[in-house]
């Protein structure tokens, strides 16, 4: 956690001085919506099958003009990211209760619940950005560049009951001897009675602290003036650090998002008003 504090200071330090040195520097928000996508590389059963969970995905954004058409870009934003799984899924013995664990013996068993995981994160994208001027009031653009995510409060929300099965098509329902009382050659089996999956877990233990990855977009921008922009910004980003720590249960799972946005940008033109001087 002093390392992320450290790491923000820096940014944030950065992105003061860059305000004040640089000659055509924008200073804006974006805000919009994000689509993660958790991405299982070995198909790992327990992380494998997730669908996209939108969320909020938006901050503030210093663009540092080097040239009338390159500039460099520093934001720092807030974005929720997840996903969710629905239906029946494996658990993890690592997950199981004790008692259950003894009845199952470290098979993997399979149960029909809905499972949201949902991430909040301070991200802090770099990224080089050449925008086309066409004609005095629209503008494209492509940027890319890396950026850095610090995760804030990871959970986990399962909801709903149901049996336990040993197989995947849930034709294989785990047993107890209904007369355990009764040497086991003379046991009656009868199926385990429907489990409470109704849980709100903290997994920050087992989540990586940060994630660090590549970014590259495209968008428009619209002058209303020679100071004040609108701009619309559809970006992609993809994570290297795996999102799970335990690696050898839930295998190499990485998160990417694909978000779009709108924003507003305001020109300090210092440069001009040298000029006008």
């Amino acid at each position: 956690m002093k390392n992320t504090k450290i790491f923000l200071l820096f940014i944030c330090c950065t992105l003061w001085g860059s305000g004040l040195f640089a000659q055509d520097t924008k200073f804006g928000v974006r805000l919009g919506v994000g689509l993660p996508d958790l991405e299982s590389r070995d198909n790992n059963i327990f992380s494998s099958g997730f669908n996209s969970v939108a969320g909020f995905d938006g901050g503030v954004f210093l663009d540092y003009g080097i040239t009338e058409n390159f500039s460099l870009k520093f934001e720092v934003a807030f974005a929720r990211k997840g996903g969710e799984r629905d239906g029946l899924q494996p658990i993890p013995n690592s997950l199981l209760d004790p008692a259950l664990s003894a009845i199952t013996q470290g098979q993997t068993v399979y149960a029909s619940f809905e499972n949201t995981a949902v991430f909040s994160y301070i991200t802090v994208p770099i990224l080089a950005k050449y925008e086309w001027h066409l004609g005095s009031k629209w503008g494209v653009y492509v940027n890319g560049g890396v950026y850095a995510d610090f995760i804030i409060n990871p959970t986990q929300q399962t909801s709903g009951t149901s049996q336990l099965f040993y197989d995947a098509n849930g034709t294989v329902p785990v047993q107890i001897p209904a007369n355990p009382q009764d040497p086991p050659q003379d046991w009656i089996l009868v199926d385990l009675p429907a489990q409470d999956f109704n849980t709100d877990n903290d997994i920050n233990d087992d989540i990586s602290d940060m994630d660090f990855g590549f970014m590259l977009g495209v968008g428009a921008s619209y002058a209303l003036n020679s100071k004040h922009e609108i701009i619309a910004d559809i970006r992609g980003s993809y994570g290297l650090i795996p999102l799970q720590k335990d690696t050898d249960t839930y295998g190499d799972v990485h998160m990417g998002s694909l978000v779009f946005s709108l924003g507003y940008a305001y020109t300090f033109d210092k440069k001009n008003k040298k000029k006008d001087d």
